[in-house]
């Protein structure tokens, strides 16, 4: 069986970005450093600080990030948009509106033909959403 995780790189901040994914949609967040890393005695000491591994994981998925490194900055994929479901009315307007805290609503959550609650926005990481709380298919 394969499955399809998400991996984020951001340019310094995945602490703060994960800490926030995860005050917004729970889970169980993991963070290792450069410095608490195997590998810290092959990078520079002004690395040690950066995030070489971040983990939040729930039941149903898994999102992973990291600083981008060697003094790339990532480029913010605008084709991309990450996808997340909801069971209730309720998680959807929560978490929507945690989501959105800082960033920009492209679409309010919203009923729509195929979902109960439906929004766009983009996170104040430059990160794309879609909360969705599905009606059944015909």
């Amino acid at each position: 069986m394969s499955t399809l995780n998400v991996y984020l790189v951001f340019d310094g901040n995945t602490r703060e970005a994960m800490t926030y994914y995860k005050e917004a949609i729970g889970g169980d967040l993991k963070i290792m450093t450069v410095g608490e890393s195997p590998m810290k005695d092959h990078m520079p000491p002004e690395m040690h600080g950066q995030v070489m591994h971040a983990l939040l994981q729930t039941p149903s998925f898994t999102l992973m990030a990291s600083d981008g490194m060697m003094g790339k900055p990532p480029v913010n994929g605008d084709s991309v948009a990450l996808a997340f479901g909801v069971t209730s009315n309720d998680d959807a307007e929560n978490v929507f509106a945690k989501l959105s805290d800082g960033g920009n609503v492209t679409m309010p959550i919203q009923e729509t033909f195929w979902a109960y609650r439906y929004g766009q926005l983009t996170d104040k990481f430059g990160i794309n959403w879609m909360v969705n709380y599905n009606k059944p298919m015909p």
